[in-house]
C-alpha cells in the first residue's frame, strides 16, 4: 500500500519524459525533400521539339507555317518561353530583362541547336540554358 502513492507521484513525471522522449525523436526527422511542380506543353523533350524546326516561320511577322498541329505546337511552347521568361523578369534577382531584347524566333533556333546537341534534354532545361548564355553573352 505505501509503494502506491509513490508510484502515483513518479506516473506524471514518467508520462512527461515518455512525451519529451517522443517529441525528439520526432524533431529529429527530417522532412521530405520539396519537389517543384514544372507545367510544360505537350512537346518538352528535345526529340519531340526538334520536329517543330521543319515549319517554316517568319521572323518579322511571327508567322508560323506548315502542318498545323506542329503551327499550334510551335505557338505553344514560344508561349511557354514566354511565360518561363517572364516569371524571371519579375524575379526580384533578376535586371528585368532575362532575354536581351531577343526574339521568340531566335529562342527557339536556340533551342533547335541545344537539343541537336542534348537529344535526351527536355524543354526545361534548354530554357534555363539559354537565360545563362543570354546572362554570360550580354554581360
Amino acid at each position: 500500500m505505501k509503494l502506491l502513492p509513490k508510484l502515483l507521484k513518479l506516473l506524471p513525471i514518467a508520462i512527461l519524459l515518455i512525451g519529451i522522449n517522443g517529441n525528439a525523436c520526432f524533431a529529429e526527422t527530417p522532412l521530405p525533400p520539396r519537389q517543384s511542380m514544372v507545367l510544360v506543353p505537350d512537346r518538352y523533350k528535345c526529340l519531340d521539339l526538334l520536329e517543330l524546326e521543319r515549319l517554316k516561320v517568319n521572323p518579322q511577322q511571327h508567322i508560323v507555317s506548315g502542318d498545323v498541329q506542329l503551327a499550334a505546337d510551335y505557338n505553344t511552347v514560344v508561349g511557354w518561353l514566354q511565360g518561363f521568361f517572364t516569371a524571371w523578369n519579375i524575379n526580384p534577382t533578376s535586371d528585368g530583362d532575362v532575354t536581351k531584347q531577343t526574339n521568340p524566333y531566335q529562342w527557339m533556333a536556340w533551342i533547335f541547336s541545344y537539343c541537336r546537341a542534348h537529344p535526351s534534354g527536355e524543354l526545361l532545361n534548354a530554357a534555363s540554358e539559354l537565360m545563362n548564355a543570354m546572362r554570360t553573352t550580354r554581360n
